[in-house]
Order: structure tokens, then sequence, then C-alpha cells
């Protein structure tokens, strides 16, 4: 029985991989030659694997298209593999095979930084990729947490604490005055004055949007902290140069992943795909000059950013190349 297209890719990326970051060896090679003959899915898989590859910038895959163009020729005459790189290219492939091997970490859900690892430790609650979740407090608040994102409950008998500690979470806080709803990230606070608003960590940047009534923001600065009562349909952001002033925006675009979904009013592709990114295991590159900066709107699945990759590629007329889904290539 045939194996399906999406196997067959995942085989032909181990081998392009393999291939790329040190030599076969005799055993090895005599076994792509013969996965390469069995099939002539196969060696197609394995030319799309080498083009995907060499538009990454891997050199040897690179020249390796220029001497065979086309997929390898199924012929039991000639049993040999193609030829692995040249020695004194190996340096460099290994640097970017190195870097491939971390993203397929993120791929799996496995981190290899100790601070990732902390932060999951400490979690009281947390989502994986592409997950979007939805859990209760004992107080009878609701937190929505959003793709790879983390919590920590830190609850006292005075004050309801949270500690948001990677990704994103639109909170829904249950009335209980004797005892106030704050939430950290970073170096600052949001407490809650009212009912609905949603707090953003990304990198040294923290967030804070409000769905409904308002919340009090306290922000370190150099001059001592900075603070801001943010209001229902108002944001503001915090981060290494001090606390911003509250200004209007379309909540219901900014809160839109609450609802499985994303949307984008005239936004660069650079940042569409970025935030396409935060629901996706695997990685998405685009691939040439002036993509970055191509105008989209549009609304999408949140989790299934594949779905809204084939969308943007079908209405913008780009190329899209899946090495699996793993690896997303976007050109023009």
């Amino acid at each position: 029985m045939t194996p399906p297209s999406a196997q067959i890719d995942d085989e032909a990326a181990s081998w392009v991989i393999r291939q790329d970051s040190d030599a076969l060896s005799p055993s090895e090679a005599q076994q792509l030659s013969a996965w390469l003959h069995a099939d002539t899915a196969h060696a197609e898989a394995y030319a799309r694997a080498c083009k995907a590859w060499g538009a990454m910038g891997a050199p040897a895959v690179t020249r390796a298209l220029a001497r065979q163009p086309t997929a390898p020729p199924v012929s039991a005459a000639s049993p040999s593999a193609p030829s692995p790189p040249s020695r004194a290219a190996r340096p460099l492939l290994r640097r970017r095979y190195q870097a491939m091997a971390l993203a397929a970490c993120v791929v799996l859900g496995v981190s290899l930084q100790g601070q990732s690892v902390l932060i999951w430790w400490q979690a009281s609650a947390r989502t994986s990729v592409g997950e979007i979740r939805t859990i209760t407090l004992a107080d009878g608040s609701r937190v929505q947490l959003d793709s790879d994102s983390a919590i920590a409950v830190d609850d006292t008998p005075g004050q309801r604490r949270i500690r948001l500690l990677k990704g994103e979470a639109a909170f829904t806080v249950a009335p209980d005055p004797s005892r106030p709803f704050t939430v950290a990230a970073a170096q600052g606070t949001t407490t809650a004055l009212g009912t609905r608003f949603i707090v953003r960590r990304d990198g040294s940047r923290t967030d804070i949007l409000v769905t409904e009534h308002r919340v009090h923001v306290v922000a370190p600065h150099e001059g001592g902290p900075s603070e801001e009562v943010v209001r229902e349909g108002e944001a503001a952001t915090y981060g290494p140069e001090g606390l911003s002033p509250p200004h209007q925006v379309d909540v219901e675009s900014a809160a839109a992943w609450t609802r499985d979904r994303l949307v984008f009013v005239d936004r660069p592709l650079g940042e569409v795909i970025a935030e396409l990114s935060r629901y996706h295991r695997g990685y998405i590159r685009l691939v040439g000059t002036g993509l970055r900066d191509l105008r989209v709107s549009g609304s999408f699945v949140a989790t299934d950013p594949v779905a809204a990759i084939d969308t943007l590629g079908h209405s913008m007329n780009l190329r899209v190349t899946k090495l699996t889904n793993a690896l997303i290539l976007i050109r023009k």
C-alpha cells in the first residue's frame, strides 16, 4: 500500500536534512537510493524537499539542484545516491542544520531554554501551540488562555493575583470588592476596576486591552512607577520605555482570538505571518524581498493557520510551498 503523501514528504525531508548535515554512510546512501527508486512519488518529494531547503539558503543543496534540477531518474541501473555536500561546506551547513533542529524542537513543543522550562514548571495553567482554552478560577473568575500561554495563580486571603508567565490571556473577573484582582506581567501590574480585559506579553512589551469597564495599570519607569486608568475600548502598552497613554482601538479585531478568529485590517504581511506563527507548530518563512510590506485585510480561523496561509496564497497570488506543515515557504 502506497504511504500517504504527507508521510512521503516527511521521509523526503528527513533524507534532505540528514544528507545536508553530514555525509551519508555507504549503508545510508544505499537506503536513500533504494527509497528514491521505489516509487516516482519518492523522487518527486525529494526534489520538492531539496528546492525548499535550498530556498532557505543551504548552499550545498542549492548546488546539488544546479547539478540535478529534476527528480532523480527511476532506474534500476543506477544504484548510487545523490552526492553529499562537500566537506568545506559542512561547518556552515551544520550551523544551519542546528538552527533547523531547534525549529524542529519548537514543532515538537520542546524548548531547550531553561527559562521556558521554568515557565512551565511555575504554571498553574497553560496551553500548547494552537490551543485556546478557558479555565475557571476558585473565585468564579474565568481566564481564556491564547495559544502557547501560561499563568500562575498566587491568591492570598486579601488579594487575587495572577502572573502572566507567557503569551496572552483574557480575564472575566468575578466581583469581590474585598479581594482586588491583579494580573502581573513583566514588571507591571493591571488591577481590575470592572469585568473584562486582556493582557499580552510579547518579549519585553506588555499590552493591555479593556473590553469592559476599566483597569488600573502600574508600570516601572526611571523616575518612579507610572500609572494609568485604561477604560473600555482603550489599550495601553508598557515596557522598557515606560507606560504609554491609553488610546482607542478596534476591540472587535484586537479581541477576535477569544472567538477563535484572527482579524487583520490593512496590516503588513510580515506582521500577519508573525501572528499566524503563534498558532502553528511548524515554521513559516517569507522568501524574497518586498513580501513583508504587502498589505493584508481579512478574517481567519485562529486555530487553523495552514488554511489561512492557503487563503492568503490564493488571494494575493503568492506561491505556498509546504515541506509538510512543519515547514511552509511563501514567495511571489
